[in-house]
């Protein structure tokens, strides 16, 4: 069983079809990366393509329990200041928890995120 890879919208948009690193991971995105991704769509059209590209990735669900996981992440944050992230990159990193996923970014929140969900944060833009 391969591991699963989480995609964020910073690393998404970097062209992972030419990194052979990730060639061994199964990639993956959740709601949040969907809904930031057809977010930039600039007509109908665009958004259909867009939409059609994103078929390729396998789903990650979100439900109740990942909303828990984030709200308690938070709190956890909270304790030492850290807890001003992103909704959108909190609930990813919940996810990834959820899962048992590594995350794929290039976003800082996600190297504070790892520190209390135990997910492996991976840079998209290092070498």
């Amino acid at each position: 069983m391969s591991q699963l890879l989480l995609l964020d919208k910073s690393a998404l948009v970097r062209g992972l079809d030419v990194e052979p690193r990730w060639q061994d991971a199964e990639l993956c995105l959740c709601a949040i990366t969907r809904l930031e991704t057809l977010f930039s769509a600039r007509s109908e059209a665009d958004y259909a393509a867009l939409e059609s590209s994103l078929d390729c990735f396998r789903n990650l669900r979100m439900d109740v329990h990942t909303f828990a996981i984030a709200a308690t992440a938070q709190r956890e944050l909270a304790a030492t200041g850290e807890h001003r992230v992103p909704i959108p990159d909190l609930l990813l990193g919940a996810c990834a928890q959820q899962h048992a996923a590594d995350v794929l970014h290039v976003d800082r929140h996600f190297d504070t995120l790892a520190k209390v969900l135990g997910f492996r944060a991976l840079r998209a833009d290092e070498a």
